[in-house]
Parts: C-alpha cells; sequence; structure tokens
C-alpha cells in the first residue's frame, strides 16, 4: 500500500512540473520514490520530453493506482462546501432574496383508501301536495363544479383519504406543483394585499370552518391558493373571514405554495359546498368545457350531506313575480308551462330552463336568480281548483332542511340561507386601504381599483376555452381526456405506467 501511494505521489508531481513548465532543482526521498531505491533522480527538463512518452508514463503510472469504492467513506468525511450557484435552481431577485427557477413536483402522498360502508337512502322527500304551490327539491348547496367541500371531508373521515387523493379526484388530470414563491408571495383580497398565509387561512377560515378533517382543510388550502395564482394573485369573489384558528393556519402552511396544475397553466379550481352525489361537468353549469372540471362521485352525499333532499316551497303568484323580475317577461296563465327543465343524463343537474316556452336559461343561472340551493333540482306542482285565478300579490318562500340525524352540519359563512353568496355585516373584515393621498405620497404613483369580480355566468369570461352548444337540443362536444401518469412517484406526461388510485 504504502508503493502505491508514492508511485501516485510522484506521478502527480511530475505531471505538475510538465503542465507548468517549472522545473525542480532538488527532489528529496520523502517526496519522490523510484522503484526499489531511495536515490534521488537528475532533475528533469520539461522540453525534453516529448508528448507521447509523456503520456506513455502517466498511462503506466496509473495502471497501479488503487480507487476507493464510495461504500469505503464513513459519515464524517464531506466534501467541500461551495455556495450554491444559479445553476442548482436557485436565483436570487436584486435585494438578494432566494426565488425558485420554476415549479418543481411534490411528492405523492396517495393512498386511494377504500370508499365503502356508505348508508342507502332508502326514500326521496316526500313533496305535500297545497294547490297553487310550487315544491322544489334540491341536492347540493352550490354550482357543483369541481372540488365539494363536504364531499372532501367526508372522504376524508370516512375512507383516510389524503388532500391529495380528493384533489386529484375532484379535479381529475392535474398535478400538483410546488410555485416556489415561498412566504414572500403577496394576495389580494377584495383590492386590499397581505402576506399569503394570513389572505389564504381567512379565506379557507371564511369557506369552511375550522371543525373539517384536517386533510379536508388542506385540499382546500391548495384549492384556494390555486384559485387565487388563476386570477393573478387575487381572490377575485372569494372573501376572508378573520381570525382563523390555529388548525387552519397550520394546515395552511403545510401546503403553502402547492398549487394544483394543467398543461403548464394554474388550474381553476373552481368549489362549492356539496355536490348532490356527483359534480357537475363544467359545460353543464356554465360556459366553459373544462377537461379537469368533469363530473366525478362524491359517494357519501346522500347519505350524509346536509343539503341533499333540501324541499322548497313556493306559491305561484311568488314565483311568478320572481321569474317576472328576473327576466322582464309576462308569464302566462298555465303555471305548468313556467319551468320546463333540460336534464344532463349524466348527473341530473338541470342544463338549461325553458321558461313559458319564451325565454331559455341556463339552468345554474336559473337557479340563482329563483334563490334555489343547487341547480341539481326536480320541480312539482300542484294546480288550483279549475277556474281559480292566481292572486297578484307576495309571499316568502318556505325551505326545509332534511333530517341528518348524528351528522355534524357545517356553516358557510360565504352563504346565505338561500345558497346565495353573502357575508353578514358582523363578519365583514375592516378594511386598511391607504387614502388616495397616502398612496400617492408613499408610491408616486396614483391608487388602482381593485379587479372587478369574475362573473361566471357571463358566457364573456371564458372566450378563448372550449365551448359547449347553446342549443340544449344538441348534443354535447365530446372530449378525450389526456390521461396524466405519475413515474417513480412524479408526475411525468411521458410515462407508460398509470398511476391506479384505487377508486
Amino acid at each position: 500500500m504504502f508503493f502505491e501511494k508514492t508511485i501516485r505521489r510522484a506521478a502527480s508531481m511530475m505531471m505538475a512540473v510538465l503542465l507548468t513548465g517549472g522545473a525542480l532543482s532538488t527532489l528529496t526521498s520523502a517526496t519522490m520514490l523510484n522503484a526499489g531505491t531511495t536515490e534521488t533522480p537528475e532533475p528533469t527538463e520539461p522540453s525534453s520530453v516529448s508528448a507521447e512518452e509523456m503520456e506513455k508514463t502517466a498511462e503506466s503510472d496509473r495502471s497501479g493506482w488503487y480507487k476507493a469504492e464510495l461504500s469505503e467513506y464513513d459519515d464524517s468525511m464531506s466534501l467541500i462546501s461551495y455556495e450554491t450557484s444559479p445553476e442548482s435552481g436557485e436565483v436570487t431577485d436584486k435585494s438578494g432574496k432566494k426565488k425558485s427557477a420554476g415549479p418543481t413536483p411534490v411528492e405523492l402522498n396517495v393512498t386511494g383508501g377504500y370508499v365503502g360502508d356508505i348508508p342507502f337512502l332508502e326514500s326521496e322527500p316526500v313533496i305535500e301536495s297545497i294547490p297553487g304551490k310550487f315544491g322544489v327539491v334540491t341536492y347540493g348547496w352550490g354550482h357543483g363544479v369541481g372540488l365539494s367541500q363536504n364531499g372532501a371531508n367526508f372522504y376524508a373521515s370516512y375512507s383516510n383519504w389524503t388532500y391529495q387523493d380528493i384533489l386529484f379526484h375532484y379535479y381529475p388530470g392535474t398535478y400538483l406543483m410546488d410555485t416556489g414563491e415561498g412566504e414572500e408571495e403577496r394576495i389580494t383580497i377584495d383590492g386590499v394585499e397581505g402576506d399569503v398565509v394570513s389572505q389564504i387561512s381567512r379565506i379557507v377560515y371564511n369557506e369552511v370552518g375550522g371543525s373539517m378533517h384536517y386533510e379536508a382543510i388542506k385540499a382546500q388550502a391548495v384549492a384556494v391558493y390555486t384559485y387565487c395564482k388563476y386570477h393573478g394573485n387575487d381572490s377575485a369573489d372569494l372573501r376572508g373571514k378573520p381570525n382563523p384558528p390555529s388548525i387552519v393556519i397550520d394546515a395552511v402552511k403545510e401546503v403553502l405554495g402547492q398549487a394544483l396544475y394543467y398543461n403548464d397553466s394554474f388550474a381553476l379550481t373552481m368549489f362549492s359546498a356539496s355536490s348532490g352525489g356527483i359534480t357537475a361537468n363544467c359545460y353543464e353549469v356554465f360556459w366553459a368545457d373544462l377537461p379537469y372540471l368533469r363530473s366525478v362521485s362524491s359517494d357519501y352525499d346522500a347519505a350524509y350531506d346536509p343539503h341533499y333532499g333540501t324541499v322548497t316551497y313556493i306559491d305561484d303568484f311568488q314565483l311568478r313575480n320572481l321569474i317576472q323580475g328576473a327576466y322582464g317577461i309576462r308569464l302566462s296563465d298555465d303555471p305548468t308551462k313556467w319551468i320546463q327543465p333540460t336534464y344532463s343524463e349524466q348527473t341530473g343537474y338541470v342544463t338549461y330552463v325553458n321558461i313559458d316556452d319564451q325565454k331559455t336559461v341556463k339552468g345554474y343561472e336559473f337557479k340563482m336568480d329563483i334563490g334555489l340551493k343547487s341547480s341539481k333540482f326536480n320541480i312539482y306542482y300542484t294546480p288550483r281548483p279549475e277556474g281559480e285565478e292566481i292572486p297578484d300579490m307576495a309571499s316568502p318562500t318556505e325551505v326545509v332542511d332534511p333530517e341528518c340525524g348524528g351528522i355534524p352540519v357545517f356553516s358557510y359563512p360565504n352563504y346565505n340561507e338561500d345558497g346565495n353568496y353573502y357575508i353578514p355585516p358582523e363578519l365583514e373584515e375592516p378594511t386598511e386601504e391607504p387614502t388616495e393621498e397616502e398612496t400617492e405620497e408613499e408610491t408616486g404613483e396614483e391608487p388602482t381599483e381593485a379587479p372587478a369580480v369574475p362573473d361566471y355566468n357571463d358566457p364573456s369570461f371564458w372566450e378563448g376555452l372550449p365551448e359547449q352548444p347553446e342549443d340544449p337540443t344538441e348534443p354535447p362536444i365530446e372530449y378525450t381526456e389526456p390521461e396524466q401518469y405519475y413515474d417513480d412517484g412524479q408526475y411525468n406526461s411521458w410515462s407508460d405506467q398509470s398511476y391506479d388510485y384505487g377508486y
């Protein structure tokens, strides 16, 4: 071993001299040894050695070298530590703060937990037959597109799904990436900017409170953050609730920076309170056909959702007032023609409503104008006795929620009892917007107005996205969804091995 080490040292010294063009006047026996002798050799002039002889000598010396394997090094032996270079994936801005070079895949943690042991719903709600009254049965609460908040909680509670299981189920075809923008990011709510953790926490608290399953809260946090990123770091129509509890803040921090992508862009991660046993296709409710906003099951809703099977009673004269006020038309004297729904064969949602053969509107638009919980509904009417006229008066609607014994009912402060978006005055967050004078003094610029809240019922919002035909009699456009694959736990759109979630 000693012989091998000395040979290597001698060769290294010789190569250094030859490459630098220097000369050695003296070499001691301690620094250079010939095989079997300790005599000091004569100095060698670099110019007297040809390139060919140099290569032969180096090759001969290398033949006896010993190469250690990595397994022979222990933990105490470390390489020299250098400062991180830009090529390592980290860059800095002008202030010296680290910024990510781009989104990176999030490590997968999916279980594909078993979905079963769901109580069977024995019967539909009973509708009282009262002459002159409409009975409307709704299933779920909200538009029903994308993530179901109650559904997410049920999957986490009864099937042990992780937040990733929930997200990949309700947004099929998306993949999870870390934006890398970190805690320095700013999010705007209703024109007021704030740090990302507090802003997302307030929105999540307003959406699902703090009593849902922790994994469901995390899934909501990712959906809210992605929704804000889609809208350019603005919350759009989402609002916050002050003083979120620690469980919400912790959940937000745990998934901070994680967002859902589709085709290298942020996904429009829509969500609602619950979805009536199945979510709606985006084009059934709104105007565009987004491949990741497709109908999926929400298995526990029929048995556990407190909004499944809500019955709303409306007097015929009151419904006439609502329709005529909303659409500026005069209805006929035949209430059986006032509401003629077109149903989705796949999901059961009302896609269009023909109003008295005078006007056709989207089912969700009708739901909003009439004040129903969901556009997945059935409607019944009991005629008045023959010859009895419909009076010209007004009356309140009556809402009868189903009995859900033993199932916790979650409150959603951003909706009122009619299912419309609303924040009570006592929950309104005080604005801390600077005055125009303060803004101009600090920035030298005139203040800008808050971005307009998107109107998803307005077809112009969906311009540029794939649309479905407006005529409800035409068949929907078929869309072949591209498959997404996972290879060794990472997203890989080119892999030929699919990932089975178990559902």
